[in-house]
């Protein structure tokens, strides 16, 4: 995303936009599950999270000299249980970041606004492959995966937004059997700023860092004040 003005300019034509680059996962066929929660009878279930993640710039992880970046890593679950057999060629995952530009924004009543939309990155998994699901099984499949460093954070504004998802889908289904949707897409908040050439831009995350404090003066109550003092640079709370 380096040097792209979101918002401040109009986006190319849609036609002529270059979509982002895939990044395919290897075939990660997980077991059925016997237990767990998240499945409801004939539905798909998805549920997880973004998580960010510091890890050494350096091969050599014992190193606590040297600095760490930021990464952003995707968990996420996706389960159901089938009351009748599924036939289908695959299970099939696609994580996918567009950006939406207003490029009119219409009258508000007899025109509406008109937007333009580009996809900036996407990743694809291939959770399972074969012919047949059966019923009464709880399937359960893991969806791993690290956003590439380029990745910008959810952004929502009356001039347009960015927006992250996550969709599961069945392929080559010649028999749902008792489902109603067999793909189902959940949207994915990502508060996490990325950069192609600094992770955290005028941050570095190492032990060996000089603690600057820095400080605030807050009003408890009527004519009593008091100052609070932290560390100029830190992450989740704890000085690095």
């Amino acid at each position: 995303m380096g040097g792209f003005n979101f918002f401040g300019s109009r986006s190319g034509s849609r036609a002529n936009s270059q979509p982002g680059s895939r990044r395919h996962s290897p075939l990660s066929s997980r077991t059925a599950s016997p237990q767990g929660r998240l499945s409801k009878s004939d539905s798909i279930q998805i549920r997880g999270n973004l998580y960010d993640v510091l890890k050494p710039r350096s091969e050599n992880e014992d190193d606590e000299q040297v600095g760490k970046e930021l990464h952003v890593v995707l968990r996420y679950k996706a389960s159901f249980i089938l009351s009748k057999e599924v036939h289908a060629e695959a299970i099939e995952a696609t994580y996918r970041e567009t950006m939406t530009v207003v490029t009119d924004p219409g009258d508000g009543q007899f025109r509406e606004a008109i937007t333009e939309t580009e996809e900036l990155g996407e990743l694809d998994w291939t959770l399972w492959q074969g012919q047949k699901l059966e019923a009464g099984k709880q399937y359960s499949f893991d969806i791993d995966g690290e956003l590439p460093r380029q990745s910008p954070r959810s952004w929502r504004t009356p001039s347009g937004r960015i927006e992250h998802c996550l969709t599961v889908r069945f392929r080559g289904v010649t028999d749902s059997g008792k489902m109603r949707r067999t793909a189902k897409t959940v949207e994915v908040w990502n508060p996490f700023s990325m950069d192609v050439d600094d992770p955290r831009p005028g941050l570095d995350f190492h032990s060996a860092l000089d603690l600057e404090m820095v400080g605030s003066t807050v009003e408890v109550d009527k004519d009593l004040e008091a100052f609070v003092s932290f560390p100029d640079q830190c992450y989740k709370g704890t000085a690095v």
